[in-house]
């Protein structure tokens, strides 16, 4: 390797160097400075691992009047589901044939209200001696909750309900969001 060589693989190797530390040293945001990072990805993208889980806090019910009855399903998953089935059971009670309706609410139930209003109805009515499925796409965010509410009607026996928080996988969780641009 000649003198002049050698000189030029010093100053270049000098010279990526010095690139090298100013890339490594430079603040990522300054003040004033837009923090907007953006990224992109090769390839197909899945989720590799995670769980999707919703519970409701109550899933067997009682009725002897027409008093309205809450749940509270907590999404305890670490997936965004973007619907969420239940699974309703009603009895059949020794005397009369009772309805029910399903609400769903984000917020907690106040006075038999979702924030002033009626909520949104899961499914149509259920009737006595039935076992339905009906999906809902208001759903509990990560570690959130939403709120269930039972309204009975022609309640003149005892009857039970039972409720079961469902998740059809793949089509109930939250679609994936594009990276690739």
């Amino acid at each position: 390797m000649t003198q002049g060589h050698r000189q030029r693989v010093v100053a270049w190797a000098a010279a990526v160097v010095a690139v090298l530390s100013f890339v490594a040293l430079a603040p990522v945001a300054r003040a004033g400075a837009s923090s907007l990072v953006k990224a992109s990805a090769a390839g197909s993208e899945s989720v590799t691992s995670g769980k999707w889980a919703a519970t409701a806090s109550t899933t067997a019910f009682t009725f002897t009047t027409n008093t309205d009855q809450t749940s509270t399903v907590t999404n305890t998953g670490t997936i965004a589901l973007s619907a969420i089935s239940y699974k309703v059971t009603v009895s059949n009670p020794t005397t009369g044939s009772p309805t029910f309706t399903l609400w769903v609410c984000t917020v907690a139930w106040a006075a038999n209200k979702c924030s002033g209003g009626a909520g949104t109805q899961v499914g149509t009515t259920f009737a006595k001696n039935s076992t339905t499925t009906v999906t809902s796409a208001t759903v509990p965010a990560l570690s959130g909750s939403v709120y269930l509410q039972f309204e009975p009607a022609a309640v003149t026996s005892s009857t039970s309900v039972t409720l079961a928080t469902l998740i059809t996988s793949p089509t109930q969780l939250r679609a994936a969001v594009k990276t690739n641009q």
